[in-house]
């Protein structure tokens, strides 16, 4: 799994735990900030409130039984430790007092943690420096190294399962390989299917994947690593749970694809500014609507319209169409124009990003260059598509036989389009570019790594020639 995709993973393992807050995850920069200190403080306040609390039931108790001034001796500290609890908590929501704990950070393009003026690359850490305190309350990982002693993270007592699952997904980070161990030489394969596998090397690299064979790395903990990861990503963001849904997902990229899309943009972004503009307002105001869900009549209005800008001369039987797809009548999808416009739809309203995404593309496609080289974005949609049958086969849902007679296909009609490696992979970032609606910050990690696999000796696109006779050559 790439750094994003396992910091999103590790991310879900902390969500609705008591360590959420101290952390924050910027999958772009492959940065993950923790606050050690917030689960300490807070146990240690939390001590303090509940240590008022008994002595204000231990000086109601005592007034109860008749003995005043030894009640004051008790209700007194305990009032004083509640109001400075109280005092603490709204001082840390509303002044900038949390700033004066300074963040860990675990910089995963450095390779690194950094807490101050302290150092630590990844390759000089240990499972054993990552130990568990465990107290009568709370679970706490420290990082206990010689030139660093900090808290990571603390849990409840009662979260014992998620706690280890941070742990174990935090180590997968930390050890996760790099560029030299994913081009590791020595999977077996036969020159096609070598040169089959360098088509999807952007994509497997760039997760963490080995690109130097079908299946999972080799040893037992590694080839988990894999399978796990493997099935994290396809359900998130691929949304395959099973065989039918990968298989759905695959067929999706090679037919259409969001090259699709991309052409429909292309067409959009060549227009006049003054419909370029049209579009893009009526697209944010219907974005808005949505968003504030205010979906009565009015916005049938607006939608309509849009769907009118959107395609333009055949903007009329688009339009016509909106209605009956917005009731789910039957058969409102069945045609060509039908279930594009209800794909349109389905991501307009259940994808809070698709319409920012979108205006970003526009953006990006007013460039002329770059309208003109939409049309060999294939890689794009095919590099992704041979990367899931990979994780099919993974994940045991696809066999080795399987994934070879439909990936070879693949891979002839991408050595048709392109004339070199270099080729290929500069329509692949551009396709990147366009995919994530405007590239990020990420663009530039996936950049780095393409010219990494242009220049190491052991990538595939060193060790195969473009030009290979793609038939095939293993039993």
């Amino acid at each position: 799994m790439g750094t994003a995709g396992q910091l999103d993973a590790l991310e879900r393992a902390v969500r609705g735990t008591l360590a959420e807050g101290s952390f924050e995850f910027d999958g772009d920069a492959a940065v993950l900030r923790i606050e050690g200190s917030l689960v300490h403080t807070a146990g240690c306040f939390l001590g303090f409130g509940a240590g008022g609390v008994v002595l204000l039931l231990a000086g109601a108790v005592l007034s109860l039984a008749g003995l005043p001034d030894e009640a004051r001796w008790a209700l007194a500290p305990g009032a004083g430790l509640l109001a400075a609890v109280a005092c603490f908590l709204l001082l840390w929501r509303f002044t900038p007092l949390a700033r004066l704990w300074p963040d860990l950070e675990l910089r995963f393009a450095e390779r690194a943690i950094v807490h101050r003026r302290t150092r630590i690359p990844f390759g000089d850490l240990r499972p054993e420096h990552l130990v568990w305190r465990t107290g009568p309350f709370f679970r706490r990982l420290c990082v206990r190294h010689p030139s660093l002693r900090k808290q990571l993270a603390g849990f409840s007592g009662g979260e014992k399962q998620q706690a280890e699952e941070f742990r174990r997904r935090l180590w997968e980070l930390i050890s996760a390989p790099d560029l030299p161990g994913v081009l590791a030489h020595g999977g077996g394969l036969t020159p096609v299917q070598r040169w089959i596998i360098g088509a999807a090397a952007p994509y497997g690299a760039v997760n963490g994947f080995r690109v130097d064979r079908l299946g999972a790395a080799p040893g037992e903990s590694a080839a988990a690593a894999d399978r796990r990861t493997a099935h994290d990503l396809l359900r998130d963001p691929w949304g395959a749970y099973d065989l039918e849904q990968l298989l759905a997902a695959a067929n999706w990229l090679v037919q259409d694809g969001h090259r699709a899309d991309f052409a429909r943009d292309a067409r959009l972004a060549a227009r006049p500014p003054a419909a370029r503009e049209e579009y893009g307002r009526l697209l944010r105001e219907v974005d808005g609507l949505i968003a504030a869900d205010r979906l009565e009549p009015p916005f049938v209005e607006r939608l309509i319209e849009l769907v009118r800008v959107r395609y333009g001369d055949e903007g009329g039987a688009y339009a016509r169409l909106v209605p009956a797809l917005l009731r789910d009548e039957p058969g409102a999808d069945a045609s060509e124009e039908g279930a594009e416009l209800a794909h349109f739809l389905h991501r307009l309203f259940n994808d809070r990003g698709h319409a920012a995404a979108e205006l970003h593309r526009l953006k990006v496609l007013a460039d002329p260059a770059l309208r003109a080289g939409v049309g060999r974005l294939l890689i794009w949609d095919y590099g992704r598509a041979l990367m899931l049958y990979r994780w099919g086969h993974m994940v045991g849902w696809l066999t080795e036989e399987y994934c070879w007679e439909r990936m070879l296909p693949l891979a002839i009609d991408i050595q048709r389009r392109y004339s070199s490696w270099r080729d290929m992979s500069a329509c692949y970032l551009q396709g990147r570019l366009l995919g994530s609606g405007g590239g990020g910050k990420a663009q530039a990690e996936y950049e780095r790594l393409v010219e990494e696999l242009h220049h190491e000796p052991r990538s595939p696109w060193n060790l195969v020639p473009w030009d290979l006779d793609l038939t095939r050559d293993w039993p």
